[in-house]
């Protein structure tokens, strides 16, 4: 459904209002009402392109999906109720024309020292009726400018028209470093004691608010920080080298104080990120490829400003996505124990609604599977990539069992047994016996819990369509056939052996035939192979 105040600005007026920037140095570019990004387009085709120093809020989940797609930062959803903190050097937007107001208030407010250009209805500039659109006009009065076109919704290039004028405003904010060093450093000190309190309330009460304060502080402080660097720097370069000598380039630079406090920033907000992802000790609970994939989808969660709204979600999404989480690390350790071995599978013929396309599957065995295990055979120490596969195997067979972890883990039991199990001793966990063979470095495993084994195949088997999420829509026959798969398949090993074995002797025969011919020996009557 198409938001009634979603307009994609024409390409000709994305140009026109970029074109408004006296900078074309962006050191931080942020446009909070993306859309689908069309407003940013003359930046992405521009020699000042870095998409990485755009930051972006849109509101509208499919439109965060196309603004990702075009390799820029999704840091909010919605401008109005987002604490931002970023330092900006550039501010483009086209916000909704019954929010425009409000979105270029908040705007300047949180810029630091740079420019704001808005396409706005002209309406709330030419007649302002609110304080707020009062407070705009004097704004532009005092610090910009403003175009009222007209049609600028109409051109060929237009996705959804409009007839209605616009107001293209532009606002520049400067800040006098020698006025306000003193009034900076003053009002700072005031808040560090601030700091102190929050810091301890955090200590007192691990709660996503409190997280929250002291992550603002710490940006607060280091903004002053920075403020302060940029001033030391500035008398500095006011000493000079000596009294007599004329002074040159002291002006202090805003946009390094931007650029040194943004990279600052961004690090400091993946930290505070990367904390909560710890906090929630999905760690322990997920094997190693499962979280993998959890902190590789997590660079896109980092982008987003951290806010109570934020965490909170990404919290609710990984309660939402657990079963799926789950469910992949059924299927990893499936493909883990099967990969390595024929041996490892017991095959049968998978159902379909369709009886002439059915496909051989197969799941594991339930008296054995067999794992290579890399390392050294005499090592004093169970190798690193055993000990985390033993780790994923824990997790996946406790989750199957309904526990958190297993009463006798399988890493565990093996790492303080692995003086015995080198000697080929037979030890058990929960829910495995093993036996390590040094000489071929494998590690058989022998199932306690053949329950597990068969909840673990029938869940992968549904998740793969070779089962029917329904059991008794199958019939006996069916049953039978996936019950006995791993006598089957035995039976059919030994006579591939057999086969392989009838092979080897006529190719032998063959050969002991030729060699008898040549040295003249009737072969009827001399067979070294009888």
């Amino acid at each position: 459904m198409i938001d009634n105040q979603f307009y994609p600005t024409p390409v000709t007026l994305a140009f026109k209002a970029f074109n408004l920037f006296q900078n074309k140095n962006i050191v931080r570019l942020l446009e909070p009402s993306a859309g689908r990004g069309d407003l940013l387009q003359p930046v992405l085709n521009s020699v000042y392109k870095h998409s990485k120093n755009i930051d972006c809020i849109e509101i509208d989940l499919e439109n965060q999906s196309i603004l990702r797609g075009k390799d820029l930062n999704v840091i909010d959803g919605d401008f109005l109720q987002s604490d931002i903190v970023g330092m900006y050097s550039h501010i483009l937007m086209n916000p909704p024309f019954n929010k425009g107001v409000d979105h270029v208030l908040k705007a300047w407010n949180i810029l630091y020292n740079g420019e704001v250009v808005a396409i706005l209805n002209a309406e709330s500039i030419k007649n302002p009726k609110t304080a707020k659109q009062g407070m705009l006009f004097n704004l532009i009065q005092d610090f910009g400018s403003v175009e009222y076109i007209q049609q600028a919704f109409t051109t060929p290039d237009t996705q959804r028209t409009t007839n209605v004028e616009i107001a293209l405003i532009y606002l520049k904010k400067t800040v006098d470093f020698k006025q306000s060093f003193t009034h900076d450093l003053e009002r700072d000190s005031v808040e560090q004691v601030e700091v102190e309190e929050k810091h301890q309330l955090a200590i007192r009460s691990n709660t996503i608010t409190n997280v929250v304060r002291v992550f603002n502080s710490a940006v607060e402080s280091m903004k002053a920080a920075e403020i302060a660097e940029e001033e030391a720097i500035y008398y500095a370069n006011l000493l000079g080298d000596a009294l007599n000598q004329e002074k040159a380039n002291i002006e202090p630079s805003a946009n390094s104080l931007q650029s040194r406090y943004n990279a600052r920033y961004l690090e400091l907000k993946k930290k505070a990120w990367s904390n909560v992802l710890k906090s929630t000790d999905f760690s322990k609970y997920l094997s190693s490829k499962a979280y993998q994939k959890l902190v590789t989808d997590f660079d896109e969660v980092v982008k987003l400003s951290f806010t109570e709204n934020n965490i909170r979600g990404f919290l609710l999404g990984l309660v939402e996505g657990q079963s799926e989480m789950n469910m992949q690390m059924l299927l990893d350790c499936f493909d883990e124990i099967t990969k390595y071995k024929s041996d490892n599978r017991a095959y049968y013929q998978g159902w379909k609604s369709n009886d002439k396309h059915k496909e051989n599957a197969f799941r594991v065995k339930m008296t054995r599977f067999i794992i290579p295990t890399h390392g050294s055979s005499w090592s004093d120490s169970m190798p690193w990539e055993l000990k985390h596969k033993l780790a994923d195997f824990d997790k996946v067979f406790a989750m199957l069992d309904g526990k958190q972890k297993p009463e006798n883990p399988l890493a565990d039991m093996v790492e303080k047994r692995w003086d015995s199990l080198r000697d080929g001793n037979r030890e058990a966990s929960s829910y495995f016996e093993i036996r390590y063979y040094h000489g071929k470095k494998t590690m058989h495993f022998f199932p306690i819990r053949k329950d597990l084994i068969d909840r673990l195949n029938r869940m992968v088997g549904k998740e793969r369509a070779w089962l029917q999420q329904d059991d008794t829509t199958c019939t006996k026959e069916f049953w039978k056939q996936y019950t006995d798969a791993e006598k089957i398949t035995s039976k059919m090993q030994i006579k591939s052996d057999w086969q392989w074995r009838d092979k080897e002797e006529e190719n032998l025969r063959n050969a002991h035939n030729e060699a008898c011919e040549k040295l003249g020996y009737d072969t009827t009557k001399f067979n070294l192979l009888t």
